[in-house]
């Protein structure tokens, strides 16, 4: 059996308090990013109580066009490059929608997201744009994301 680290138990925390914000720390990416807080609280000195820590840190790093995200399941954020995407709209495939019946599933609910991809390191290297959208059925499931051309 793997045995338990501080980092995971950090990372548990994390997660708890991106629900929060109406985020996840789960998705592709997300280790990612919760090393780079673990990185960045143990450089501050690791401050008590951790929690409290992570309730400020995490308050704006959830970035919202508008409203945050009303998920129909649990939170399902995305991330690119090891940082959360810039979430941008949600919309229902309408069920009322039945001519759309033989093309597509009915009331799924798409969650779009945007970010920055970086074309190299460095803060010279560049950058476009990047776009993904996560879908969830009707019932809450989280059943895939639509990757962006960079994806």
């Amino acid at each position: 059996m793997a045995e338990l680290t501080d980092f995971h138990i950090f990372w548990g925390e994390a997660m708890a308090a991106a629900e929060r914000h109406a985020a996840s720390m789960e998705a592709d990416g997300a280790e990612d990013f919760a090393q780079q807080l673990y990185r960045e609280y143990l450089e501050q000195g690791a401050p008590k109580p951790r929690k409290k820590w992570l309730a400020t840190r995490l308050a704006n790093a959830f970035p919202c066009m508008d409203a945050k995200p009303k998920w129909v399941g649990e939170p399902a954020w995305l991330y690119h490059q090891g940082q959360p995407m810039v979430f941008l709209h949600q919309f229902q495939v309408s069920i009322a929608a039945q001519h759309l019946i033989g093309h597509m599933s009915l009331g799924e609910t798409l969650y779009m997201f945007g970010g920055r991809h970086r074309l190299g390191p460095g803060p010279d290297a560049g950058w476009t744009d990047i776009y993904r959208i996560s879908v969830q059925t009707y019932e809450g499931d989280t059943v895939g994301e639509i990757p962006g051309p960079q994806g």
